[in-house]
């Protein structure tokens, strides 16, 4: 009941993130500068398709705890994991992203003395942490407890949805899901798609769009059928997904990819000054070929439930 009313206050507070992102959008062309109302709307749009589905999922979940739902604690467990496992990378990029040019163009631009961007820094890294890493510690701390777990088979006898597929299949069908709920988000920004050194926007970026949508359809569907032809689907993905972002980040101006993006010429500016572009294409190959390696191993571990699956 603590876990659920705790997930159920984070519901409240994406729902609340939502709210605050639609009033900015609606008053944006009355309130915002004319150079940086593109970027404003695009940043808008994008927090909306995020904070939306993570408010309702927090809640539905919440309640289904709170309830000693069976298929709550699975789900808990399973998006915790996910939870951590990113959040972990996406706190070491940013550690790496942000150097000191990063954190210098920040204080150059907000006119800083070096003790407020000391603390800054400090605040901004134990923020992240906690929301990248505390939080989903502590949801799988609780949850992976035997007494938790044995009380929501109790009182939830009946067999649920999750039930039938194994957790770490549910976690890839629901990635995929997940994927189909944010990709909207791309549109925001003018359907920028980089494919293999070249960025398509416009309309083939809105039907690479609608591909990806359909394939990763497919895909959560058949993984959670633990269908065999879902898995070299997904392994094949993987592997050209890799080789796509490898070319990208080793041959295409990052630049270039935010210009079309629909980006406004300030926001470009202090991209430049922050040194990100630098680093993105100096880290970016080796850190997606270590993500494409780890990805590769997951998916050769989650094997062994499809061939049981034998669909």
């Amino acid at each position: 009941m603590v876990l659920g009313t705790f997930q159920v206050l984070l519901g409240c507070l994406c729902a609340l993130f939502a709210l605050m992102m639609i009033l900015l959008y609606l008053v944006g062309p009355m309130a915002q500068p004319p150079h940086g109302q593109a970027m404003n709307r695009q940043t808008l749009i994008s927090s909306m398709v995020v904070y939306s589905p993570l408010a309702v999922g927090f809640i539905w979940l919440g309640i289904g705890l709170i309830r000693a739902r069976r298929w709550a604690w699975t789900l808990t467990v399973v998006f915790s994991w996910m939870w951590l496992i990113i959040g972990v990378v996406s706190y070491v990029m940013v550690v790496l992203l942000m150097g000191s040019s990063t954190w210098a163009a920040i204080a150059q631009q907000g006119q800083m003395p070096p003790e407020m961007m000391m603390t800054m820094r400090i605040v901004t890294s134990a923020v992240l942490a906690c929301i990248y890493i505390f939080l989903p510690e502590v949801f799988l701390i609780f949850c992976h407890d035997e007494s938790v777990r044995a009380t929501c088979q109790r009182l939830d006898p009946k067999i649920r949805w999750t039930d039938p597929c194994p957790m770490p299949v549910l976690a890839l069908s629901i990635l995929f899901a997940m994927s189909i709920v944010w990709m909207p988000a791309a549109v925001a920004y003018r359907c920028a798609i980089p494919l293999f050194g070249v960025i398509i926007s416009g309309p083939a970026g809105a039907v690479a769009i609608l591909l990806i949508t359909l394939v990763m359809a497919y895909l959560a569907w058949g993984t959670y059928r633990l269908q065999m032809a879902a898995w070299w689907a997904t392994l094949l993905l993987a592997i050209v997904g890799t080789l796509n972002m490898v070319v990208t980040f080793s041959r295409v101006d990052l630049m270039q990819m935010y210009e079309k993006m629909g980006m406004p010429a300030d926001q470009l500016e202090m991209i430049r000054k922050m040194g990100m572009v630098e680093t993105m294409s100096q880290w970016g190959p080796w850190m997606n070929l270590a993500g494409g390696a780890a990805w590769l191993g997951y998916l050769l571990y989650v094997r062994r439930y499809f061939v049981r699956g034998g669909r």
